[in-house]
């Protein structure tokens, strides 16, 4: 048993084929001992390994009846099937996406948390996230630890960039458009009081000075909210400024 390793499997196999230089009626038989991983962020990584053994090549020809017959057994395809596809999907169709993206959901999120365990254990935060919450679209996880503060942040910056961190990790791995939440000792439903308070409290500036007030940076989520806050506001208005992650509301006088 001779095992090779390499960034992919094919150079774990082509690293065996240099170094035990099989004859031509010779074959090498692989086996895959381990799948290759990225990683994320340098993080998780892994080289591919495979089991590679030398073996005699075994010839056989076929006969002319067994040709014939192979033959005879494939069909002919027909030109027009083969461009032919669906112009609409069906509700059958896109209940079997939704089942196929809520497995990779499931698949992704285990590796996720394995992902938020490795980086808070490197930001010396020992956390155990817990998924609380698991749909084809939508994903929330607990981070249960006894140092909240240190995994929210100040202001909630910490959380809130691993959340980022988060949804482009679901992204990365080819889970389709998952909003992932991650809450800690109810932070988020904290949050949420404290950030119609604010919205509150800026309109009213704002109607006070008749100038526009510029808030941090925000997650997405918390700037939906201060759109709804003040959507019925007849004295102000309210738009986004900026990119993500430093993009932010703006609520300004009304026209």
């Amino acid at each position: 048993m001779a095992v090779f390793t390499g960034t992919t499997i094919e150079e774990a196999k082509e690293k065996a084929r240099t170094q035990l230089k099989p004859t031509v009626n010779q074959t090498i038989e692989f086996t895959v001992l381990q799948q290759p991983r990225h990683g994320f962020l340098g993080i998780g990584r892994r080289q591919a390994q495979v089991d590679a053994v030398i073996k005699d090549k075994e010839i056989a020809m076929p006969s002319l009846e067994e040709k014939d017959e192979q033959l005879a057994k494939e069909p002919e395809q027909n030109p027009a099937s083969l461009n032919s596809a669906e112009d609409e999907l069906d509700p059958a169709e896109i209940k079997r996406r939704q089942q196929a993206n809520l497995k990779k959901v499931q698949a992704t999120s285990k590796e996720l948390v394995e992902y938020l365990t490795t980086v808070f254990k490197e930001l010396g935060i020992a956390v155990e996230p817990r998924i609380i919450n698991l749909e084809a679209h939508d994903l929330k996880i607990d981070l249960q630890t006894e140092e909240n503060g240190r995994v929210i942040g100040k202001h909630g910056r910490r959380i809130n960039a691993m959340e980022q961190l988060s949804n482009i990790f679901m992204d990365y791995h080819g889970a389709a458009k998952v909003n992932v939440e991650l809450d800690t000792s109810n932070y988020r439903e904290r949050r949420q009081e404290a950030v119609h308070n604010l919205a509150q409290k800026a309109a009213m500036e704002v109607v006070a000075s008749g100038k526009a007030v510029f808030m941090d940076p925000m997650p997405a989520r918390e700037r939906k909210q201060i759109h709804h806050e003040l959507e019925n506001n007849n004295h102000v208005k309210t738009y986004s400024h900026g990119r993500e992650p430093y993009r932010s509301i703006v609520i300004a006088p009304q026209d």
